[in-house]
């Protein structure tokens, strides 16, 4: 008799023939030299876990859930699917990196889905104005309500960056007052005064800070902490403190010339001009750097005057830490980039301007453990003219944030950032907490919202004793086997661009939105990876269909002898004991082998086509969609 189980990288279910229960177990591929595949018992966040794109993303999106009600066309739902845990979806939308995309299945199959392009459309379908941000307050995820009974307890916010706002909107709904000290004019921290507007209008990512002053914080604007008020008088004031000021300063660059007043500082340049504001630049212009800061900060410059831009970068084009789209659009915008050169000094002429950047050519950056150990090419030195030179070779905290705090050295690390546990942004200090880039270095917006929404949980339970956890609640439904393949012939594509010769000489937008026609289609491509095949083996003749029509081969029958019976988080011997009725510690080898089969399915190779339920005559393999929900508790 077969015993199929069923699994994610060789995964196994069997259905027990006296109770009927499905017992299902995680199969890690690891294969021994005598091909033995060791398995563990998943439960149903294994299941969970299968759709890539929703484990991918810090704050648990369900990117699959709000493609397929944009496909069906219920574009409300498709929303709200998108914004419930998360209170920056617009933002997110423009300029997300996107690691949703970088998780996504379907990229095994060709190319992935364009999640972000399609979080968007859904966003400027429901609307990108304060009264459309102010109501989408209703649609969140997060404990409490809008209108909370208040706790009577304050916290203060350092910075209204999105980790703070995300902290102050969770607080606000559980009925803390919560007050947001910002150094600059406009909330936003870098969303305002570091993307450039080509990428993100500054307009709607105040519109959707605005929503979080409507929910109840309150906003001190040009008010700098360590100048206009002191650390020591928010901890003393407040209950609790949450420290997200964002990195503010670029790290200087230890070579002759670099420190001078005219040589332009990457950070603080793109904050003047994200603030709309002038900042003259010379024609010929060098950028020292090869992250998506510096990208920023040579495609800015390309619209603000320049005629020529060149990227000095250390690394090579594979190595360069900027997202490949970065490159790519700065590259069709007629940026020149020099890879694995260093520069060496900033020469000026004998009036004092700034002519050339003399570089030496660099053979490798890292050493063979991975270390950062340039090796330079000898006699290769050579310069590059230019007028005008921007650092943009990494970002710092401005510590003015410290003065007068006797507790400065307990916060901050040897490496400049602030000392936070990961998970609750609990700090050395009682009260205070931090997160967002000034505590884990520099990253996505999406990752800094995940740092305040787990702060904002730990302050909870530090101030009133709650023990918050989400709950999680899954069930499985049979559906039919004959999915429309057309989603598999579905070609990829993106969003279309401006053109680059009109980009070079404005602001607007750089990526256009998707029509409706458009998005459903893209839409229609998800894998829908909620949906797995499931086996019993009560039903199963071992036939070998199942294997046979699978498209990318991702199933395969073994005898019971290929199975570590004792490995994994659970017994698998067990359940191979409670569906065979017997107890396999006193079978050998042979018996084994007699007794029944196991069906080991790849997870990373599966597309969800059915066509192992359809080819099955028995009914033995069906397609099991699972609907979940979450609800927080505490």
């Amino acid at each position: 008799m077969n015993v199929p189980f069923y699994f994610k990288k060789k995964v196994f279910s069997a259905k027990l023939p006296h109770t009927g229960d499905v017992f299902v177990f995680d199969e890690e591929i690891t294969k021994s030299y005598q091909e033995m595949y060791d398995v563990v018992v998943p439960d149903l966040d294994y299941y969970l876990r299968q759709i890539d794109c929703r484990d991918g993303c810090p704050v648990n999106t369900d990117p699959r859930g709000y493609m397929l009600a944009l496909h069906a066309g219920d574009y409300l739902e498709g929303y709200k699917i998108a914004r419930g845990p998360n209170p920056f979806a617009s933002i997110c939308g423009m300029i997300c990196g996107a690691p949703c995309e970088l998780a996504c299945r379907r990229d095994r199959v060709d190319k992935t889905l364009t999640i972000r392009a399609q979080k968007r459309f859904l966003d400027e379908w429901y609307g990108l104005g304060k009264e459309a941000h102010n109501k989408s307050l209703e649609y969140s995820y997060a404990r409490g309500s809008t209108s909370p009974k208040k706790n009577g307890l304050k916290v203060a916010c350092v910075g209204a960056g999105v980790a703070s706002l995300t902290l102050a909107h969770d607080l606000l709904r559980l009925g803390y007052e919560v007050d947001i000290y910002e150094m600059m004019p406009e909330p936003g921290g870098m969303l305002v005064y570091g993307v450039p507007n080509y990428r993100l209008k500054n307009d709607i990512s105040i519109n959707e800070c605005g929503a979080i002053e409507h929910l109840g914080a309150k906003i001190y604007y040009n008010m700098k902490v360590g100048r206009d008020i002191t650390l020591t008088e928010l901890h003393e004031k407040y209950d609790a403190v949450y420290l997200g000021p964002g990195l503010w300063k670029s790290r200087e660059l230890p070579i002759k010339g670099a420190d001078a007043p005219d040589v332009i500082r990457g950070i603080e340049y793109l904050r003047v001009i994200c603030a709309e504001k002038e900042w003259k630049i010379g024609k010929k212009m060098i950028v020292i750097g090869g992250g998506n800061v510096a990208f920023d900060v040579g495609r800015t410059s390309v619209r603000n005057g320049a005629d020529e831009v060149t990227m000095v970068c250390l690394e090579s084009r594979d190595e360069q830490t900027a997202d490949e789209f970065e490159i790519e659009d700065g590259i069709e915008e007629g940026i020149v980039i020099r890879n694995r050169v260093a520069p060496k000094e900033i020469l000026r002429d004998e009036e004092g301007n700034i002519r050339a950047l003399k570089v030496q050519r660099i053979s490798s950056l890292f050493d063979y453990q991975g270390k950062f150990s340039p090796q330079f090419v000898e006699d290769s030195e050579f310069e590059i003219p230019c007028d005008t030179v921007a650092l943009s070779i990494g970002q710092s905290i401005d510590d003015s944030l410290f003065t007068g705090f006797r507790e400065k050295n307990q916060l901050l690390s040897k490496y400049g950032l602030l000392i936070a546990e990961r998970g609750t942004g609990r700090t050395p200090v009682k009260g205070i907490y931090a997160g967002g880039d000034a505590a884990f270095g520099a990253a996505l917006f999406i990752t800094a919202i995940r740092h305040g929404q787990e702060s904002a949980r730990a302050i909870d339970e530090d101030l009133l004793g709650t023990k918050p956890y989400r709950e999680f609640v899954g069930e499985f439904t049979e559906i039919s086997p004959g999915r429309d393949k057309e989603y598999l012939k579905t070609k990829w594509a993106s969003p279309q661009m401006q053109p680059a010769e009109l980009r070079r000489h404005n602001y607007n937008m750089v990526e256009n939105n998707y029509t409706e026609e458009e998005a459903e289609e893209q839409a229609s491509r998800c894998l829908q990876c909620h949906v797995s095949p499931v086996f019993d083996g009560t039903l199963c003749i071992k036939c070998n269909g199942c294997v046979d029509v699978c498209p990318c081969n991702c199933l395969t029958l073994v005898p019971l002898t290929k199975v570590n019976m004792d490995s994994g988080e659970a017994n698998l011997r067990q359940a191979v004991d409670n569906f065979y009725g017997v107890d396999s510690t006193t079978l050998n080898e042979d018996e084994l082998q007699q007794m029944g089969s196991v069906m080991l399915k790849d997870e990373d190779l599966c597309i969800r086509c059915g066509l192992c339920a359809e080819k099955c005559p028995t009914q033995a393999v069906t397609m099991d969609a699972m609907n979940y929900s979450f609800r927080w508790i505490g």
